[in-house]
């Protein structure tokens, strides 16, 4: 009996032991299945312990964050945080953990991140709370929103623009004709006065109403242009080119305010497919606004670079940069806004922005400010390049 016994052991033995090593293979290739779901989500997934410790940072978040995942492992999560959220942190997980009451956890909640290049953005938080044997983990999904509000923002403004538009349209053709009309006879008198003895004063009078109705017509020719679909006429095209097109128009403007352009243009661009009619357009209308922001002088520079973004999308980005007086905070968000100006009365409709906004969204493009009070403002034009010209 004994011998059978002693026969059975090491049979069952290698038996428990390929089962265990079964189930150690089925845990492995289970670990690598949840291992390439967590790297190949497009969201970004880290977790950290109860003191806020990263224990892990997925793909997604490197592309997020801008951090590789060893740069943030051990760390704690308040480096990817902006303040006040980074001071205040560790404080709320000892309460949660001490009460149970939840702030973000379970719920989703919109908040800011902090990049490793300092940049705050704007991200979607969802926080999960798991407990273990011997440890409490939590799992954050964060979803970077920049596109989506800027795809947000862009709709409103279409979506005011296309309002104003009709009503723009309407008012400015009713105004047209009687301005048109003012026009031809003023210009008829202005032709027998100087025949007839009439003082220079009545000739100054005339020349003055004439000068007002050219205004008025000029800030109608402006809402007409804000309110018309103008055809959209692509072609292949060296930005560069155009940029040089455009600043050769104002050249006279910026000596006479003693202004210094100064061109930074990346050699190589790939071409693009724009219209380039519209996009000289808009560029005069942002050396103008930067002339008028520099009214004793100043540095107006135009560089262009080729920039992929986040998501390996390739863009030739524009800049336009001035040393002027900038654009108070409070007005920077409505910058592109419809008949918005900071500019005195009588010296601009605001439109100029407008329509140059309305103008980059046909190209699929983006149209973004900075500024600082004082020391100047900082336009940035994005405009993709084209899948097939890139494989040029």
């Amino acid at each position: 009996m004994k011998d059978q016994n002693a026969q059975r052991e090491p049979v069952q033995l290698r038996r428990r032991v390929a089962e265990l090593e079964a189930e150690c293979s089925a845990l492995k290739e289970t670990a690598s299945q949840y291992k390439a779901i967590l790297e190949t989500t497009v969201d970004a997934i880290i977790t950290i312990d109860s003191h806020g410790i990263v224990q892990s940072f997925n793909a997604a978040a490197e592309r997020v964050f801008g951090y590789r995942a060893e740069e943030v492992i051990g760390n704690n999560v308040t480096m990817l945080m902006p303040e006040p959220h980074c001071s205040q942190h560790d404080g709320y997980i000892a309460r949660y953990l001490e009460t149970g009451t939840p702030r973000i956890i379970g719920y989703g909640r919109k908040v800011n991140g902090l990049r490793k290049d300092g940049t705050e953005f704007p991200m979607d938080l969802a926080v999960g709370d798991v407990v273990l044997k011997d440890k409490r983990l939590f799992t954050g999904i964060v979803r970077d929103m920049t596109e989506q509000l800027l795809l947000e923002q862009q709709l409103i403004q279409a979506s005011k623009e296309a309002t104003l538009g009709h009503l723009v349209s309407g008012i400015a053709h009713e105004v047209n004709n009687p301005v048109s009309i003012i026009g031809v006879h003023l210009t008829n008198m202005m032709r027998e006065v100087k025949n007839q003895p009439v003082s220079a004063a009545m000739i100054e009078a005339i020349a003055t109403i004439q000068r007002q109705n050219n205004k008025i017509a000029h800030i109608i020719s402006e809402l007409l242009s804000f309110s018309r679909q103008s055809p959209f006429k692509p072609r292949l095209v060296d930005i560069n080119e155009t940029v040089r097109r455009a600043a050769r128009l104002v050249k006279n403007a910026l000596k006479d305010r003693a202004i210094v352009y100064r061109a930074k243009l990346k050699a190589g661009l790939p071409k693009l497919w724009v219209d380039p009619i519209g996009i000289e357009q808009v560029l005069i209308n942002l050396f103008d606004n930067a002339i008028d922001a520099m009214p004793k002088g100043g540095i107006l520079t135009v560089s262009t670079a080729h920039e992929p973004d986040a998501s390996d999308r390739a863009w030739v980005v524009i800049r336009v940069e001035d040393t002027g007086e900038g654009i108070p905070e409070a007005d920077l968000a409505h910058v592109f806004d419809p008949f918005f100006t900071t500019k005195d009365v009588g010296k601009g409709t605001g439109l100029g922005l407008s329509v140059s906004y309305g103008l980059i969204q046909k190209h699929e493009g983006r149209l973004e400010v900075s500024s600082q009070p004082g020391k100047g403002s900082a336009f940035r034009i994005c405009l993709p390049i084209d899948d097939a010209v890139r494989q040029l």
